[in-house]
């Protein structure tokens, strides 16, 4: 006779039940947690990792949510190379000679409103950004040389070398608060009317030390 699902099941048998079918679903259970070996036997995550596989995958790429830092970038105005020169700004237009400093200086007049190309020593730099330098000739008379529109910015410890200057030349005398604004960024020439807009800047190599220029002697 059947027994319906609400019918008490005799001890006897409820202990041969828990006796012979427990130790096969345990069995079962911990068949289950064991890795399934492949029909060659070996690991197919392993394949993975052979040079075939590797090279249809092709190289590894840093993933895009990944930690690393990017390439570092250069700043607005490094500092200058003590090895040589370097330019600035535009490219120099043509190939005239430039200017004596001192006859801009002597005769603004005759060259005011004109591009032109000059070279004389760099006696101050905007002490900010780079954004403006002084420019003297060898009687230590000075030329503001900005730098046209911001374009571009000069390295805040090239005081004392020899720079190519070409841009438009002017003359704008300077109010009272842009001289005080210039003098707090160490300019000194602020009494000075002529204005040399630089569009383009080459910084001379340094001059050897009194001390080298020995040594190669």
């Amino acid at each position: 006779m059947g027994l319906s699902a609400n019918s008490p099941v005799p001890s006897r048998a409820r202990s041969l039940v828990l006796r012979f079918l427990l130790p096969l679903a345990l069995g079962g259970l911990a068949a289950c947690s064991q890795p399934r070996a492949s029909s060659a036997g070996a690991d197919p995550s392993a394949v993975a990792a052979t040079p075939a596989a590797q090279a249809a995958v092709g190289p590894s790429v840093t993933p895009a949510g990944s930690s690393e830092p990017p390439p570092a970038e250069g700043g607005d105005a490094p500092a200058a190379d003590a090895a040589g020169e370097r330019a600035f700004g535009a490219p120099l237009v043509g190939d005239a000679p430039p200017v004596a400093l001192a006859l801009l200086l002597d005769d603004p007049a005759r060259y005011t409103g004109q591009v032109v190309r000059t070279e004389g020593e760099i006696s101050a730099v905007c002490q900010r950004m780079g954004c403006w330098m002084e420019l003297r000739d060898e009687r230590q008379r000075a030329v503001r040389v900005p730098m046209a529109g911001h374009a571009f910015f000069l390295p805040r410890d090239v005081a004392g070398r020899r720079a190519l200057v070409e841009g438009p030349l002017s003359v704008r005398p300077l109010g009272a608060a842009e001289r005080e604004h210039l003098e707090g960024e160490g300019a000194a020439a602020t009494d000075v009317a002529l204005e040399l807009s630089a569009t383009s800047v080459v910084v001379r190599a340094p001059l050897p030390s009194p001390s080298e220029a020995d040594a190669t002697e």
